[in-house]
């Protein structure tokens, strides 16, 4: 039955690509289209008409349904370091966005779900589903308040630092998270206070060999808040110091003590320069203490970036960076500092062909003990837009870990092609 699913999709594809092609002439836009290049427009943001997804109207909403059908193969899906096993991997991932249209206030909904089947590894099938709800309250011109709630089924990536190595499938965990903020303006200043939950709780998983590994030690709950005030330098661009507060709180202290609290202080910027780029940083500093006597404190520089270069009106270049303090599986531990650089490039070398690139490199400093790891991705894709309805894509990725800790390392190679459907 699973190895049927991946037979099937080649047939599928190519039905659903000769439909496409008897209707190009009629989606596909005339050259009298009236489409313009934007400087100061992202290409990923860009409008396409002709192949951007037209929706549903229903009332004053707009339904966004869509489905990705995912053919890929892996060379290492356990991602080991010795003894590695490949496999093909068909992924089916329908989703549905519904957004308001009302002048004031927001409301969106989303939900959908991914189901993944291997050729030739039944235990590594999985299934993730998610459904969430957002909004905004327009109490005012000056003042707003936002919240957002989800609720969702997901797994850990074999190749993730928490990825238990003793595992015979992959750990599977549920996530309610939930956020509310008020926004308010004062002229030039503006202040955001907000307040975060997120509950996890992870679902007891087999044992190489047999058994059952107890995953109940890692069931927590995270409960953040922050204040930031802002100063708007022009309409365009402000500066802003933010303090954020976070307590993490777990169900058990068995058999060990993993509870802690900490702070995050930065000072950043939400910029746009002209035409030539627009994003945000910021810089500061993080610590996260625990309550056992036995971890010392976690700390280090924080700091973030999301910036959109406008290189020409058909090339945009993304930079990014993380810096962030995670929990950690390993009793040694106290947890581990995670900070990622990355650069990527998007070139619309049609209007309806879209090749991206991307390249990033992250380190994990596990406190208490010496080990670190050093991960380097690197990601290339190219989408072709048929017409509203269809498009298709294909990507190829490698991941390398390389780690002080023996067994630790291992390199994957994936190569997908993406067919998606959306009205």
């Amino acid at each position: 039955m699973k190895k049927a699913s991946f037979y099937l999709i080649v047939p599928a594809a190519a039905l659903v690509a000769s439909s496409v092609v008897a209707l190009a002439d009629d989606a596909t836009p005339s050259s009298q289209t009236p489409i313009t290049d934007v400087r100061g427009q992202s290409v990923r943001d860009r409008a396409r008409p002709g192949y951007d997804a037209v929706g549903i109207r229903a009332g004053s909403f707009m339904i966004l349904p869509k489905v990705d059908v995912t053919e890929t193969y892996n060379d290492n899906i356990y991602a080991t370091d010795t003894n590695t096993e490949s496999d093909f991997i068909t992924a089916v991932s329908p989703s549905i966005r519904v957004q308001s249209l009302w002048s004031r206030h927001a409301l969106g909904l989303q939900t959908g779900l991914s189901k993944y089947w291997y050729g030739s590894n039944a235990t590594e099938d999985r299934l993730d589903w998610n459904v969430g709800a957002n909004g905004r309250l327009d109490v005012l011109r000056d003042t707003n308040i936002t919240g957002e709630v989800g609720y969702r089924q997901a797994h850990e990536d074999r190749g993730s630092a928490n990825s238990p190595t003793s595992a015979a499938e992959p750990v599977e965990y549920n996530l309610f998270n939930s956020s509310l903020g008020l926004f308010q303006r004062f002229n030039r200043v503006t202040a955001r206070l907000t307040g975060t939950l997120d509950q996890y709780s992870y679902k007891d998983v087999a044992l190489i060999g047999g058994g059952m590994l107890d995953e109940s030690a890692r069931d927590r709950k995270e409960y953040g808040g922050g204040l930031r005030l802002a100063y708007d330098i022009s309409p365009d661009t402000n500066v802003y110091a933010e303090g954020k507060l976070n307590k993490r709180s777990y169900d058990v202290s068995v058999p060990v003590d993993r509870n802690s609290n900490g702070y995050e202080a930065v000072i950043g910027s939400e910029f746009k320069l002209s035409r030539l780029a627009q994003g945000e940083i910021y810089a500061g500093y993080q610590r996260q203490t625990y309550d056992a006597a036995y971890y010392s404190a976690t700390s280090g520089l924080a700091y973030g970036a999301k910036v959109n270069w406008f290189v020409t009106p058909l090339t945009t270049v993304r930079l990014s960076a993380a810096s962030m303090i995670e929990e950690s599986i390993d009793p040694a531990a106290s947890g581990y500092l995670s900070q990622k650089v990355g650069v990527g490039i998007d070139h619309e070398l049609l209007r309806n062909l879209i090749l991206s690139g991307d390249v990033s490199y992250e380190n994990d400093d596990f406190g208490d003990t010496s080990r670190q790891d050093d991960v380097t991705s690197v990601l290339f894709g190219a989408s072709y837009l048929l017409n509203n309805f269809f498009a298709v894509g294909i990507n190829y990725g490698i991941v390398d870990r390389n780690s002080n800790v023996s067994g630790a390392d291992y390199q994957q190679n994936q190569v997908g092609f993406t067919l998606r459907g959306q009205l």
